[in-house]
């Protein structure tokens, strides 16, 4: 896995540069850095991407390949509407990586691994429904920005839908529309 951020040694290695010639391109604001509190400087993956690709760098193949896709967590009990969206995404949001799972508490537990851009949850599950993941991940720092668009094919009730309208990104009821769905995610990420 490729570290988060770069030492101007590890920058000045990729680009085959003395150390010093980096810090002279983050003191021109040619590259973006931050400094640590010991006064060490450190340089982001996507801004070492970035400035690399603006002066038509060479990208070593082993950064790039790191490059991460935006990741959606399918939660839904009903493995056909699993398929479904994971077809959707695959044919019209290639650059999506697709996760599934049946259950709730499982939902939560791939978040707290490895958060994803977008999550589209059922609101009918057994044992840990929609609405309850929904507040978990809302009252949790590391997961409370995650982009969630509800599904469901039950009537929610007016608590349901007021707590979802000014918590998620969206409602869908089924049978909605997968292309739809998956356009609405793509924008819900972006945002």
């Amino acid at each position: 896995m490729q570290p988060k951020e770069f030492s101007t040694f590890d920058v000045g290695r990729i680009c085959n540069v003395a150390h010093t010639t980096v810090i002279n391109w983050i003191e021109r604001k040619e590259l973006t850095a931050h400094s640590t509190p010991g006064g060490h400087r450190r340089v982001y993956y996507s801004d070492l991407l970035s400035f690399l690709k603006q002066y038509n760098m060479r990208v070593p193949p082993e950064l790039l390949e790191t490059e991460k896709k935006p990741g959606v967590l399918i939660v839904d009990d009903d493995a056909e509407v699993l398929v479904m969206l994971s077809r959707a995404f695959r044919e019209h949001a290639p650059e999506f990586t697709v996760r599934t799972t049946q259950n709730g508490m499982e939902a939560l537990m791939i978040v707290g691994r490895e958060p994803p851009a977008v999550i589209i949850l059922d609101v009918v599950m057994p044992n840990m429904d929609g609405l309850e993941v929904c507040r978990t991940l809302k009252a949790g720092a590391s997961s409370r920005d995650i982009k969630i668009l509800v599904i469901t094919g039950k009537r929610i009730t007016e608590v349901q839908r007021k707590y979802f309208l000014e918590n998620t990104d969206g409602i869908f009821h089924k049978p909605f529309s997968a292309v739809k769905l998956v356009q609405r995610a793509v924008q819900a990420a972006k945002e």
